[in-house]
């Protein structure tokens, strides 16, 4: 019996022992898990996109939207800031401007993105930009600065401009990783550069071979040995001539990081998904609509101001070439001023309005202009938000036109309502007020006098002095018959006669005195 107690004792130690070592085998043996990455892990992250359009004639309009946009596009804090490129160039101080503003942007990476072309100053903002990009069959290059020489052809400014701009162009290659050397050839047509290969491995061209791009005159103080290890270089610019590359030469130059067809696939390579892009204001448009016409607008101006000197009195030549150098010194503040258009042009139609009736009455100019402007203020200050929504939210695939019917009688029965109610007021309610209360004549017609009984107290060939400006509509004193002196409305047949001339009566028609200078 105890034989067989020890024999069941030591059978239950080594349960005990197996027990326990299958737990430490479980607890040291490897965890596998699932390492397949889900749907969340393999999407990449959205990236968010602010397009800015930098199109036409650099110039400080351009600048003052270009700083306008950055500051909003980094308010929206996006992944990269793109800024779509197709000039010309233009001024190289606006240019100067730009480009500084561009590389003093923070959080979101800059891009150049050349929708036709980068030329001139063009090309100074596009390599501005961390990372440029170009459309198929785009150009960039050729940033020499130029004047008009005295026989209207264009001729490349001196060393005292070129230096500072070369200097800028190498800023921005260091900065961002464009060829320097080349990025210097856009502005200097002396520079005459070579790219020079050396092959390590014999046969085609390959990783191990060694490229140099170096100036000619630097190639040409190099010994025997040097130019055989190098061989005969290849010319990239010719001296005299200023580098322009193609969108694929940029791409080769190490400019360019890459060439779309279009914009969807530029997108598409850099994971775009989300975008927005900047619009120009009103003032803005404005602004670079002056800009355009400012030239013209100036010779205009100052012609009809000579004009007016040439001739007596001041009167419609001085008033329109004030009018042509204010809308182009109103060009350069209109990007501030925008909002305040439909006001400023309401205050300006109102001006002209009353130009019309107490300075040059008859001309009919200042007046349609007046008019027009405010018809202008009217447009631009409507709210098309106010008006009711007819068209409902579900538009089905057959297109129903009642929606848009309603809408157009709603805005017809407001502009009838809005003329029908000051007609029937000013005829029977403003009537109605007391004397002194209303500003309508409450004269009978039945006592009112005839004003061509006045004009018959003179004849034609009667000669009288202007006692006021005809322009042509004015006042003029004549002396009749029995040695009274008359003072009568007369006009002109556009003549303007000053004050204190002599007048002679040509004719004398339906109520009107017409005369003519003596």
């Amino acid at each position: 019996m105890k034989l067989f107690a020890k024999i069941f004792f030591f059978l239950a130690i080594l349960a005990t022992f197996s027990i326990a070592a299958t737990a430490s085998a479980t607890d040291l043996a490897p965890v596998v898990k699932d390492s397949t990455p889900t749907a969340t892990e393999i999407v990449a992250p959205k990236k968010q996109a602010v397009w800015i359009k930098l199109e036409g004639d650099v110039d400080p309009t351009m600048y003052e939207f270009c700083a306008r946009a950055i500051g909003e596009a980094l308010e929206k804090k996006p992944d990269y800031i793109v800024f779509e490129i197709n000039t010309f160039g233009g001024r190289l101080d606006a240019a100067f401007d730009l480009v500084d503003t561009i590389m003093a942007v923070k959080g979101a990476e800059t891009i150049a993105l050349v929708k036709k072309k980068a030329i001139s100053a063009g090309s100074l903002i596009a390599l501005a930009c961390k990372k440029l990009y170009m459309l198929e069959a785009t150009t960039i290059g050729d940033c020499a600065p130029i004047v008009q020489g005295g026989d209207g052809t264009p001729q490349i400014v001196g060393e005292k401009i070129q230096s500072p701009l070369r200097a800028k162009f190498r800023n921005l290659a260091q900065r961002n990783g464009y060829p320097e050397l080349l990025a210097s050839s856009f502005v200097t047509p002396e520079l005459e550069i070579y790219e020079l290969t050396a092959k390590l491995d014999k046969g085609q061209k390959t990783e191990r071979d060694t490229t140099l791009i170096i100036e000619s005159k630097k190639y040409s103080v190099l010994d025997s040995t040097e130019k055989k290890f190098w061989g005969a270089p290849k010319i990239l610019v010719k001296e005299g001539e200023l580098l322009t590359m193609t969108d694929k030469e940029a791409e080769e130059l190490g400019f360019s990081k890459g060439t779309f067809k279009n914009r969807e696939d530029f997108e598409t390579k850099l994971a775009i998904e989300k975008k927005s892009e900047v619009e120009t204001t009103v003032g803005e448009q404005i602004a670079s609509g002056i800009a355009a016409v400012a030239g013209i607008l100036l010779i205009l101006g100052f012609g009809a101001l000579y004009i007016e000197f040439k001739t007596p009195g001041f009167g419609m030549f001085g008033i329109i070439g004030i009018i042509l150098i204010g809308i182009v010194f109103l060009g350069q503040f209109a990007p501030q001023l925008d909002g305040y258009f439909p006001a400023i042009l309401l205050v300006a139609g109102i001006a002209l309005f009353l130009v019309e009736i107490f300075v040059m009455p008859g001309t009919f100019l200042f007046g349609v202009a007046g008019i027009a402007c405010m018809i202008i203020a009217l447009i631009m200050s409507f709210d098309s938000a106010n008006i009711p929504e007819f068209v409902p939210e579900t538009v089905e695939t057959t297109f129903d036109a009642t929606p848009w019917l309603f809408g157009l009688f709603f805005v017809l029965g407001s502009a009838a309502v809005a003329l029908i109610i000051p007609i029937a007021a000013s005829k029977y309610l403003i009537p109605l007020l007391p004397e002194g209360w209303t500003p309508m004549l409450k004269t009978d017609m039945e006592t009112a006098v005839s004003p061509t009984e006045d004009v018959q107290v003179v004849s034609v060939g009667d000669v009288g002095v202007a006692k006021t400006f005809l322009r042509p509509v004015g006042q003029a004193s004549f002396t009749l018959p029995d040695g009274s002196i008359k003072l009568l409305d007369v006009q002109t047949h556009g003549e303007i006669i000053e004050a204190g001339q002599d007048v002679k009566v040509e004719s004398v028609q339906e109520g009107h005195i017409w005369v003519t200078h003596l």
